[in-house]
């Protein structure tokens, strides 16, 4: 018996979405397992077929892009939360950052992996301009502080390199504490992060104490709280 709404429409089918969760699954435990991610190995661990999966992403680049953005989805929805309680600019800010670390240290597994993975430079291309269209956002909401030059484009692609090159040393260099089973603790990932971002974007002076351990116990907590894996 086919299942319909209330209204008598058809239910979605649950299908295509199962088969997304399962590619999903299957891509970070082959990264955090030191499997190599290829579409075959892909396909075989999330027990569907290569057809499948090239029904839902055109490659490996696609599948990154795709599961990247689950955390770039609640990053949106963690501002729209704090923008109703009221916070400021430079709070969404900074638990901006403390959103980033929390997801690299919940993933530090699978993301370690992917730094491996055979892929090209459009995923690298995808998760930054995805990066700095999070703060294009937060720097059109400050236009008293923006400094003349360069402009807001290119600040936003200098703020997410930055967030990069600190979340790969910061993965390589916890990677043997990770595989030694260590709980991992962002705390100073996070707080390099800020230190280095300009002061007039996260509202910190140089000499004002970092609340990186509390920022990211709040954006820990909003993880567990999510139904999503952000």
């Amino acid at each position: 018996m086919t299942s319909s709404t209330p209204s008598g429409e058809r239910a979605p089918d649950p299908r295509p979405a199962r088969t997304r969760a399962a590619i999903f699954a299957a891509a970070r435990e082959l990264s955090a397992g030191d499997g190599e991610v290829t579409v075959n190995a892909l396909a075989k661990r999330a027990g569907v077929s290569r057809a499948a999966f090239y029904s839902h992403f055109t490659g490996l680049d696609d599948l990154m892009g795709a599961m990247l953005q689950e955390m770039f989805d609640a990053a949106w929805e963690r501002g729209r939360t704090n923008g109703a309680a009221g916070y400021t600019i430079v709070q969404h800010v900074q638990h901006g950052y403390a959103m980033m670390a929390a997801y690299i240290e919940r993933h530090h597994a699978f993301l370690r992996g992917a730094l491996d993975w055979k892929s090209s430079h459009r995923t690298y291309m995808i998760l930054t301009g995805t990066m700095a269209a999070l703060h294009v956002e937060a720097l059109k909401r400050m236009p008293d502080r923006l400094p003349p030059r360069p402009g807001i484009e290119a600040l936003a692609r200098s703020l997410t390199g930055g967030e990069l090159v600190h979340a790969d040393h910061w993965l390589v260099a916890t990677e043997e504490a990770a595989r030694a089973g260590e709980e991992l603790d962002a705390t100073e990932l996070l707080e390099v992060m800020l230190a280095t971002a300009p002061s007039w974007y996260v509202g910190l002076g140089p000499d004002e104490p970092i609340p990186a351990a509390e920022l990211l116990a709040s954006a820990r907590t909003y993880g567990e709280d999510a139904a999503d894996q952000y």
